[in-house]
């Protein structure tokens, strides 16, 4: 997330470049700032794509295109070479007020920037990988260019082990899993991951897009809108939109969710035995799911030639943890956090706390 944010504050600084020169011009010269403007507009194009849809990354596109258009001819000028000594008085007067948009939004952006944090500031690691096949063939994917479909993206925080002590106290410890949901995707959750992880835990948490979950589509038309709908990109926002412009069906769309899980973390189970054998124990972590699906992966899993499952922990029982479905967005989503009358907290109080609770639970189940 915070990668997210210094994305956002490199559009904004080249933005800003390219909109403050019109105060600065003294002497005849190429107008070489100018090439900011495209190169803005490129970033936060790939800023869509590598960090998903969100009103401030459409925001930073659009005052990235206005900028853009702005300069379109002050580029042509670049990239023929020409000499500018003057503006004219237009073309001044769009820049200060793309000058004035850009610090405005930046102030936003600054105002409302995720908690940052890493693995080296848990000691831990972290590995992503792409999923494809549906519930029944969930696997990694080999390659981006194997020509499989995507299907979600797989996390796996593990602890950094640096001796033979270590490696056994850690090794009694079952693998914790989890799957996202619709309103918050893995992201939003992870600091609670890598303290769990710094605590001596492997977690395997995923987003998953598989066509057995579309549940927003059911209420779209056309293939396009459909597949939309359901994307990477724009499922969590579609949802979070939903939500609040449709209350009552979102209710149902989340009852039919809540009652995937057992779909979900049996595929996710059968995943986790493929990668890290047979014999590993796991414990699963869920956020607002029904029990009764919950129960049944575990008792598929305990049952003849499985004995893997060694229980469940449900975070939206500690009462303290009051965004569930939403992860923990007073670090992730500030944006969200504030909407929902919810301060940025950077001392990971919130997940901290449930980490320990969950991990006391975990230990009771022993």
């Amino acid at each position: 997330m915070f990668d997210c944010f210094l994305a956002q504050i490199l559009v904004l600084i080249m933005m800003f470049l390219c909109s403050v020169r019109v105060l600065f011009i003294k002497n005849s010269r190429v107008d070489s700032f100018a090439a900011f403007a495209p190169l803005s507009l490129l970033v936060s194009a790939c800023i869509f794509f590598c960090f998903g849809f969100s009103l401030l990354n459409l925001a930073l596109f659009v005052l990235s295109f206005l900028v853009f258009s702005t300069n379109f001819r002050a580029i042509l000028r670049l990239s023929a070479k020409l000499i500018i000594d003057t503006y004219n008085v237009v073309f001044v007067i769009f820049s200060i007020l793309n000058l004035i948009l850009v610090l405005g939004l930046a102030a936003i952006i600054i105002l409302v920037r995720p908690v940052k944090y890493s693995e080296k500031d848990f000691n831990i690691t972290k590995e992503q990988h792409t999923l494809t096949g549906n519930l029944s063939t969930l696997q990694v994917r080999d390659s981006f260019f194997s020509g499989e479909r995507f299907s979600g993206t797989l996390f796996i925080y593990e602890p950094v082990i640096k001796d033979e002590i270590t490696q056994s106290l850690y090794s009694e410890n079952p693998i914790l899993l989890f799957a996202s949901g619709l309103r918050g995707s893995v992201q939003n959750y992870e600091p609670y991951f890598m303290l769990l992880a710094q605590k001596g835990y492997t977690v395997m948490a995923a987003d998953l897009y598989v066509p057995e979950l579309k549940f927003l589509s059911k209420y779209s038309d056309g293939f396009i809108s459909k597949s939309l709908v359901e994307s990477q990109f724009l499922r969590r926002f579609m949802a979070l939109k939903e939500e609040r412009s449709n209350p009552e069906r979102f209710k149902q769309i989340l009852a039919e969710e809540q009652k995937s899980a057992t779909k979900k973390y049996s595929a996710l189970t059968h995943l986790a035995l493929e990668i890290f054998g047979d014999e590993a124990k796991v414990f699963y972590i869920v956020d607002g799911v029904d029990f009764d699906s919950i129960y049944a992966v575990i008792d598929e899993f305990n049952t003849e030639p499985f004995s893997n499952a060694k229980g469940f922990f449900s975070m939206n029982r500690v009462d303290e943890y009051t965004t569930s479905g939403y992860g923990f967005i007073e670090q992730t989503d500030v944006l969200l956090a504030h909407n929902m009358g919810i301060e940025r907290e950077n001392k990971f109080f919130i997940p901290r706390y449930v980490a320990n609770k969950t991990i006391k639970t975990i230990t009771e189940s022993r």
